[in-house]
């Protein structure tokens, strides 16, 4: 008695097995064996023939064979995502840094957004000597701390007077208010805007790392002329004062 309920329940065990079997094998794309010998019934439904042990284990093998393929092109697939990634990272974060040394070289050749003119510009004695009879301008100065930088920051004069071609020299003064040192950077611009092309600093300490030490303060020079081409520009008939501005941030990772 138990050797047939051993019987019964190993048939029934196949039979379930044989039931899973065709889903898994329409997954991987296999043909089950026993498919191929389809008959039809006097009824005209189809029938198949009983399902061997060696059937299963063909079927299961192709299984394994096709999840391997699978695994396989899965792994190409995934591979090549990786390398495209990669690809856009690394061109992301050159563009990146190269995107504010560029910035800063066409607006200090250029004068744009408001950036003074810092290109040497070759110029003999003559080119630079005052223009008579121009009327005069006002150069103002403007310094700033960013709220991060526990620095005073001030120019030492609030204004000089020039005409095109004259060079002048400003002094601004910083001190650290800190018991530690710090390092800053300073940006800056000119106003009006349109002025600034013609606005070019011979020395001066922008886009530099300053480094100061507790309580340390220090004189910074800022040496300039106005370009004498304002001169012959007739959008400059307007302009009598023109601002240059500071703006002192702390050094970033510092």
């Amino acid at each position: 008695m138990a050797l047939r309920l051993h019987a019964s329940f190993r048939g029934l065990g196949l039979q379930t097995a044989a039931c899973a079997w065709p889903v898994v094998a329409q997954r991987a794309g296999i043909v089950m064996p026993w498919r191929k010998h389809t008959t039809s019934s006097a009824n005209g439904h189809g029938s198949q023939p009983p399902i061997r042990p060696g059937d299963l284990r063909t079927a299961a093998s192709s299984a394994q064979e096709g999840y391997q393929r699978y695994q396989e092109a899965t792994q190409r697939r995934n591979a090549s995502a990786l390398l495209y990634v990669s690809a856009f990272v690394i061109f992301f974060l050159g563009s990146s840094y190269a995107a504010v040394p560029l910035y800063r070289l066409l607006c200090k050749t250029t004068g744009f957004m408001g950036t003074p003119k810092t290109e040497p510009t070759v110029r003999d004695v003559e080119t630079l000597k005052p223009l008579e009879g121009h009327r005069r301008l006002r150069v103002k100065f403007s310094g700033q701390v960013s709220t991060y930088l526990d620095w005073s920051f001030k120019p030492e004069q609030r204004q000089v007077s020039v005409v095109p071609g004259e060079t002048a020299l400003a002094f601004f003064k910083a001190y650290n208010n800190s018991d530690k040192p710090i390092v800053g950077i300073a940006t800056y611009n000119v106003l009006p805007d349109q002025a600034a092309p013609y606005f070019n600093k011979i020395q001066c300490f922008c886009f530099d790392e300053q480094q100061l030490d507790p309580r340390e303060e220090i004189d910074m020079p800022v040496f300039f002329f106005i370009d004498p081409e304002f001169a012959n520009d007739p959008l400059m008939d307007d302009i009598d004062t023109i601002t240059l501005s500071y703006t002192f941030f702390k050094a970033s990772g510092r």
